[in-house]
C-alpha cells in the first residue's frame, strides 16, 4: 500500500458543509460519534452486494464490538434504489427498534439509508420529502433520525448532504428525496475502497467527474460552488487514473475520496442534461448510473456547443490543456473522449442498451425533459434536444 505522510499520520475534521471526519481508519471513531448524538442503536444500511466482502465483513465487526447496544444490518438495497426497498427498510429499522442510521457504499446504499433515515421516525411519507422543495414541517413527535454517511467509492458525492435518489417504480422514474434538517456527518476512509476493483473504480470516478463539470456549468452565479468543482476536477483529472491503475494506492485512492465529496458539494449549485437524461435510463434499464454518465457526457457537451466555450476555457486551464478561447468546448470533449477509453469505458450507449427503436427514444426524452435534475443545464433542452442527443449516443 503506497501512502504519503500526509495521509498516513492524522485524521482531519472539517465542518464544512457539514461536520466531516476524514483519514485511513476514520471508520473507528463511528461509535463515539453516534454516542455523541445519544445513538446506541444504529441501523448500518447496504447494498445487496456489500454484505459478503471483507472489508465491510470487518466494519460490521469494528462497529458490533465497540459500546453499541445493538447494531442491526439492512441490505436488501439494489443497484438503482427502489421506494419499496425504502419501505422495507424503515419497515426493518423499526422492527429492531434502531435510534440511527449508519449508510455505507456507494449511491445505492447512501441514498437508500438517508431516505431510510428522514421516513423511519417522522411519520411522513417519503414522497413529501423533495429535495427541489421547502422542507415540509414535521408532525408533533417526529423526527429525523441521526445519519452517518461512509462511502466506499469515490464518485457519487452523496455523503455530503440529504439529497437522495430512489426509483419510484409504479412510474419507471427516478426522484430525488432530501430534508434540509436531516442530522448527518460525513466519514471518509480512504481505506475502504481499496479492494474496489478497476472498473467501478472507473465508473464512479466518472460520476464525479461529471458533477463537476455540470455543477461549474450551470449558468449562475456561485463562486464557491465554482471554485470547488475547479478543485475536484484538478484532484479528478490526475488521481483517476492513478486509482484505477493501482488500487492499492492510499493517495489516489485519498484524493480521490476527496475530490468526490467536493464535486458533491459543488453541485448544491446544480446539476444538468447529463443526469437529467441518465437518471431515467438508469430508472427504466438499471444501468450504472456513473458509466452512463461518463457515456452520455461528450455528446451532450456536444449538443451545448460553443455556448460553453467561456466556461471550457476555465476548466482546461485548471486541467492543464491547451488553451484555445474559440475552441475551449471541443479542447474539452475531446479530453473527456481520451479519459473514457484510456478508463476503458464504452463510447456508446447502445454498448450498454442495444438498439432502442424510436418509441424508447421517445419515451426517454420526455423522461429526460421534465426531470428536475436537468432544469438547471447551462440551457434547459427540450425533447428534441434530449432526442437528438440519445440518437447521436446510440
Amino acid at each position: 500500500m503506497r501512502t504519503s505522510r500526509l495521509f498516513r499520520t492524522a485524521s482531519y475534521e472539517w465542518n464544512f458543509p457539514l461536520p466531516t471526519l476524514f483519514g485511513p481508519k476514520a471508520r473507528q471513531a463511528i461509535p463515539s460519534l453516534l454516542a455523541s448524538k445519544g445513538a446506541k442503536r444504529p441501523l448500518v444500511v447496504t447494498d445487496k452486494g456489500l454484505p459478503s466482502q471483507p472489508f465491510f465483513q470487518e466494519f460490521l465487526e469494528c462497529m458490533r464490538t465497540a459500546d453499541l447496544e445493538e447494531v442491526s444490518l439492512f441490505s436488501q438495497v439494489h443497484p438503482n434504489p427502489r421506494d419499496t426497498d425504502i419501505a422495507e427498510g424503515v419497515e426493518y429499522y423499526k422492527a429492531t427498534s434502531s435510534d440511527s442510521v449508519i449508510c455505507v457504499g456507494g449511491g445505492s446504499g447512501l441514498d437508500a439509508g438517508k431516505c431510510i433515515a428522514m421516513v423511519a421516525e417522522s411519520a411522513l411519507p417519503l414522497e413529501v420529502m423533495d429535495y427541489f422543495a421547502a422542507p415540509p414541517l414535521l408532525p408533533a413527535g417526529g423526527r429525523l433520525v441521526q445519519c452517518i454517511t461512509v462511502p466506499t467509492t469515490a464518485g457519487t458525492g452523496a455523503e455530503m448532504d440529504s439529497g437522495a435518489m430512489y426509483t419510484v417504480t409504479r412510474e419507471g422514474i427516478k426522484r430525488c428525496a432530501g430534508h434540509a434538517d436531516l442530522p448527518l456527518i460525513a466519514v471518509l476512509d480512504p481505506e475502504l475502497s481499496l479492494s474496489l476493483p478497476p472498473t467501478l473504480t472507473a465508473w464512479t470516478g466518472a460520476d464525479a467527474l461529471v458533477h463537476a463539470v455540470e455543477a461549474y456549468l450551470v449558468p449562475t452565479y456561485h463562486p464557491m460552488c465554482d471554485g470547488i468543482a475547479l478543485q475536484a476536477l484538478q484532484k479528478i483529472a490526475k488521481n483517476l487514473p492513478l486509482a484505477v491503475a493501482d488500487g492499492s494506492n492510499l493517495d489516489a485512492r485519498s484524493e480521490m475520496l476527496v475530490a468526490a465529496a467536493l464535486a458533491g458539494v459543488s453541485f448544491q449549485k446544480g446539476l444538468g442534461a447529463v443526469h437529467g437524461l441518465s437518471e431515467p435510463i438508469g430508472a427504466v434499464y438499471e444501468t450504472h448510473h456513473g458509466l452512463t454518465n461518463a457515456i452520455l457526457l461528450p455528446f451532450v457537451l456536444q449538443e451545448l456547443g460553443t455556448a460553453i466555450n467561456d466556461h471550457c476555457a476555465e476548466i482546461i486551464k485548471v486541467l492543464g490543456l491547451p488553451a484555445s478561447q474559440t475552441h475551449a468546448s471541443t479542447v474539452l470533449i475531446d479530453w473527456a473522449k481520451e479519459l473514457n477509453q484510456q478508463l476503458q469505458i464504452p463510447e456508446k450507449l447502445s454498448d450498454l442498451l442495444g438498439d432502442l427503436n424510436d418509441s424508447a427514444v421517445q419515451q426517454l426524452a420526455v423522461k429526460a425533459e421534465s426531470n428536475p435534475t436537468g432544469f438547471t443545464n447551462f440551457r434547459r433542452f427540450t425533447v428534441d434536444d434530449y432526442t437528438k442527443v440519445i440518437r447521436a449516443a446510440l
